[in-house]
């Protein structure tokens, strides 16, 4: 038999040696090795500097204007006087030398000095060593270094120009929810429209909140798309009025059976601009449109509410038959139609041309082309604040204020330093665009040749982000007009199967360019089908699958096909 006692006993000195042992909580201290990449701030700075355009670098030197004392714009000098000797730079790993060569076909990437955007590259420049030793007054006494059109709107009425002055600054970066947002906000419902909807149960902020919805239910051309059955199964809103709104939208409910708030957000989201916003599809965003321009011909109405099958095959014998006109009078009412847009929300989107900057120009000197850098002038006068500088060397100056004055001297150093090999960057790449790309410069945009980024990478020997972010939103000046550095990058298409053809690619670019042609050209009275097109550009030398010409002619040239460009007048 146990013992009681002798039990207890064991029992409080298990319980004794578990609080008085140390517990093991799965914290060790050991030594490991590992390999990671990190980023200076010096590199952060510039990346990101870098993927700055012009227009948001001056916004960044403003800002830095600010809140650096040890910064200001030199405008004692004239603007053409600014520039920096080389012999004057430091002897840093922050000098950008211009080793630009006489010939660009025998340039070599490795001669010109820039940021890697890697953190083993480059590693003077990126960890700042070397910078104690920098000569800031002879570096920054004298500043820095070496300096489709848009569819009209047919049925808004014009504005006066004195109007228009200011307000492309208020929709700049708007998108098409947002620009009809704005307008959904100067809504204002009548008396009569707010009584009928609160009898219903629907107050003026949830009304919005429908019109919103339907905003946000609308593509890129303006039109509204609902959701599959499948998928509103897993989004059923709580408010039955959404609800109804998606079942109206898939076609499971015709507008005249909805509730009154669902037809009439939807009338109030038609009533914006432009003109034929909100439509569920191509007809009824044309009769919008026709029913909003004053004077349209009442029989082009006539033949979009009852005959618009007919018309979309022209079939103009039948629709004047069923009509009971003549077909010279269905001919000039179809030619009315040219005043409808069949893209409303990408007229929208594209209402504005946006203010660009070119960072680089193509220029030609002494009989061959050279890339230069474009500078602003506000970039060209920055430069290091003298006053502030000299209480480094000033005895009666506290500890605290050099101190001061060194830190916001650094940052300036460095500043100026990403600012300047910005510009070295994009003008590298720039120049290795240019090498591949010369039949461009020298005979026209139809010679573009097929590029991506990773050629670009290699010849200049840099990673292939930092040639991303070095394009990304830059605007170089040529002589054919100003272009995104971007277009300079395009997929091909193989020319295999013609006689003779060697395999290689064709731009999009250029065959795009040769659609477009061939689409102005043609006789208006007989279009162009996408077969007759692929044909006509094999005539050229030029193989492209006629699903691949509807493809582009559809996505990115926005043109409509044959049946609907056929003009009989």
């Amino acid at each position: 038999m146990l013992d009681p006692v002798a039990t207890l006993q064991d029992d409080l000195l298990l319980i004794t040696f578990y609080y008085l042992s140390p517990m093991d909580f799965g914290l060790q201290l050991g030594t490991s090795q590992r390999l990671e990449q990190t980023l200076s701030p010096q590199l952060r700075q510039f990346v990101t500097i870098l993927q700055k355009n012009s227009l948001e670098l001056d916004t960044a030197i403003k800002e830095e204007l600010e809140s650096n004392p040890l910064l200001e714009l030199d405008d004692s000098a004239p603007m053409d006087e600014r520039e920096v000797h080389d012999d004057e730079l430091p002897d840093s790993g922050a000098e950008l030398k211009d080793d630009r060569p006489d010939d660009f076909d025998d340039y070599d990437s490795a001669d010109y000095s820039s940021l890697e955007d890697s953190a083993v590259g480059d590693s003077q420049l990126l960890d700042g060593s070397g910078s104690d030793d920098i000569n800031y007054e002879q570096y920054l006494k004298d500043g820095s270094m070496n300096e489709d059109a848009p569819f009209k709107d047919l049925n808004a009425p014009s504005n006066d120009a004195d109007d228009e002055w200011d307000r492309p600054i208020k929709d700049y970066g708007k998108s098409l929810q947002d620009k009809l947002r704005d307008q959904l906000l100067l809504w204002s419902g009548t008396k009569e429209q707010l009584e009928q909807l609160s009898k219903e149960g629907c107050s003026e902020k949830r009304f919005r909140q429908l019109v919103e919805y339907l905003i946000d239910s609308l593509d890129e051309n303006g039109f509204l798309q609902g959701v599959s059955s499948e998928v509103s199964l897993i989004r059923e809103s709580q408010d039955p009025l959404v609800n109804e709104i998606e079942t109206m939208l898939r076609g499971e409910k015709s507008l005249e059976e909805c509730s009154l708030p669902v037809r009439e957000a939807l009338h109030v989201l038609q009533g914006f601009t432009p003109r034929g916003i909100g439509a569920r599809d191509q007809r009824e965003c044309f009769m919008i449109q026709a029913y909003a321009i004053p004077n349209f011909p009442p029989l082009g109405i006539r033949i979009l509410e009852n005959c618009y099958e007919d018309l979309l095959s022209l079939r103009y014998a039948k629709i004047a038959k069923a009509l009971g006109v003549s077909s010279e009078e269905v001919q000039q009412a179809v030619a009315s139609f040219a005043r409808l847009n069949p893209h409303p929300g990408f007229q929208l989107s594209n209402a504005r041309i946006q203010t660009v900057a070119a960072d680089l120009k193509v220029v030609e000197k002494h009989g061959r082309m050279e890339v230069e850098s474009v500078r602003s002038s506000m970039q060209k006068r920055l430069r290091v604040n003298q006053t502030y500088k000299a209480i480094l060397d000033d005895k009666g100056a506290s500890k605290s204020d050099k101190e001061y004055v060194r830190t916001h001297l650094f940052k300036a150093v460095e500043f100026i330093k990403a600012l300047d090999n910005r510009y070295s960057t994009i003008e590298l790449v720039m120049r290795a665009i240019f090498k591949r790309q010369k039949d461009f410069f020298t005979k026209g945009p139809a010679f573009l040749k097929p590029m991506v980024q990773q050629d670009i990478a290699d010849d200049i020997k840099r990673d292939v982000s930092t040639v991303n972010r070095s394009i990304n939103g830059k605007y170089v000046d040529t002589p054919y007009g100003v272009y995104e550095l971007k277009r300079f990058f395009t997929s091909g298409v193989k020319q295999d199967s013609l006689p003779g053809a060697s395999g290689e690619e064709l731009s999009s670019a250029t065959i795009l360019d040769a659609i477009k042609k061939l689409v102005d050209a043609e006789d208006k009275k007989k279009p162009l089908s996408d077969q007759a097109i692929s044909d006509k550009l094999a005539e050229q030398g030029i193989q492209v699958a006629r699903r691949t010409v509807a493809k582009y002619r559809e996505k990115e040239l926005r043109i409509l096909p044959a049946s609907q460009r056929k003009k009989l007048i």
